[in-house]
């Protein structure tokens, strides 16, 4: 008998796991789980109104990611990065995010720069308002995310997007301060600019040098900043 081809799968609906993967991943990402303390699983899956089987599967998944540690009392910490691990994460950076904006400046059009331009501008109205800080963290890492999925780039997409997950790790609240804002905005246009211009050296060291900086507001002592 022939095998069917053309036939679309039934979507699936979002499991308990997945669901709980995505508001702890989101409350680690807005910092209502941060460094220093031991969490309860159980108390965990009873603020999320779940059972404690689909938490665990969630923390297993986000503990592969490197994300956080399970302890065998049934509770979890986030993974303490070492200067070395935080390095890494950087290095990486540098070697993905120049490498996409360079591919995506030699091609881009009108359409790829609106979307870019549309999410500066977005987190540009919300810059230096405190309450507003995990809405322009997203907005950051929509608009580094975007460059990869623009260029149909899956691969590097996902690899960059761990790389964001582990820079939850290293403390948004040190990332995210006002006075860093305007130089993110700046830094991202800088980028953007250079892609309109159909640049593709100038875009990669507008990215680099963006990078760059957010690696050393992080890195060193006394300095925050934010990507």
């Amino acid at each position: 008998m022939p095998k069917l081809s053309g036939v679309a799968a039934v979507e699936r609906p979002q499991t308990l796991a997945r669901s709980a993967y995505l508001r702890i991943q989101q409350a680690i990402r807005h910092g209502a789980i941060g460094h220093g303390q031991l969490y309860s699983e159980n108390e965990l899956a009873e603020t999320l109104g779940m059972s404690r089987t689909p938490v665990r599967e969630a923390l297993i998944a986000l503990a592969r990611e490197g994300l956080v540690e399970i302890s065998s009392q049934r509770g979890f910490r986030l993974r303490q990065l070492s200067a070395d691990q935080r390095q890494e994460i950087f290095d990486l950076r540098l070697l993905l995010e120049p490498f996409a904006v360079r591919k995506l400046a030699a091609t881009a059009g009108p359409a790829e720069v609106r979307k870019l331009r549309e999410l500066v501008d977005a987190q540009e109205e919300l810059s230096g308002e405190g309450k507003q800080q995990p809405a322009f963290l997203a907005l950051d890492e929509d608009f580094h995310l975007l460059i990869p999925e623009l260029l149909g780039l899956e691969r590097t997409r996902d690899t960059m997007s761990s790389l964001r997950g582990a820079m939850w790790l290293m403390g948004f609240e040190a990332l995210a301060l006002p006075e860093r804002h305007a130089a993110v905005i700046a830094e991202h246009r800088a980028v953007v600019d250079a892609i309109a211009a159909n640049d593709p050296e100038t875009a990669a060291t507008a990215m680099q040098d963006h990078i760059t900086k957010t690696s050393a507001a992080v890195l060193l002592p006394g300095e925050a900043g934010r990507e």
